[in-house]
């Protein structure tokens, strides 16, 4: 087990970098966008037939925190909804042509920050920081 806290000091300063590089993403394509909205959008290109509740879940968050999120995403025309006609009660969130556009410049925007962190890095290095991430992420869950 590692000692001090040099290894979650790095970690912060790695996911502040990834914050403000999704907080440039987020207001470069619209100011009032946040980057929880980007994280929705591109969970609801993802995971085709995809639900408000299915986004709760996935981010951990509660349904009144991603309705919201929803709600400006649909305001912004970003997204629509579309009738679950095996559920009534639930509707599919579903990608708007200028959606589509904004999921172009994330995905370009995603590359662009891909390629800067991990300059000089081996594929075998990226496999495996992957590889300890995840196990991380789990051992917290």
């Amino acid at each position: 087990m590692m000692s001090g806290s040099r290894p979650l000091d790095t970690l912060f300063h790695l996911v502040h970098g990834v914050k403000r590089q999704l907080q440039s993403i987020a207001s470069s394509i619209d100011e009032d966008l946040a980057p929880m909205h980007i994280r929705v959008i591109k969970i609801i290109d993802r995971k085709k037939l995809c639900t408000a509740i299915d986004i709760a879940n996935y981010l951990n968050r509660d349904k009144a925190q991603v309705t919201r999120l929803i709600s400006t995403l649909i305001k912004k025309g970003l997204i629509t909804k579309q009738p679950n006609k095996d559920d009534k009660r639930s509707q599919f969130l579903v990608i708007s042509n200028e959606g589509e556009d904004v999921i172009k410049a994330i995905a370009q925007f995603d590359k662009n920050i891909m390629e800067i962190m991990t300059r000089g890095l081996e594929e075998n290095e990226i496999k495996e920081f992957e590889r300890v991430a995840k196990l991380m992420t789990a051992n917290l869950e």
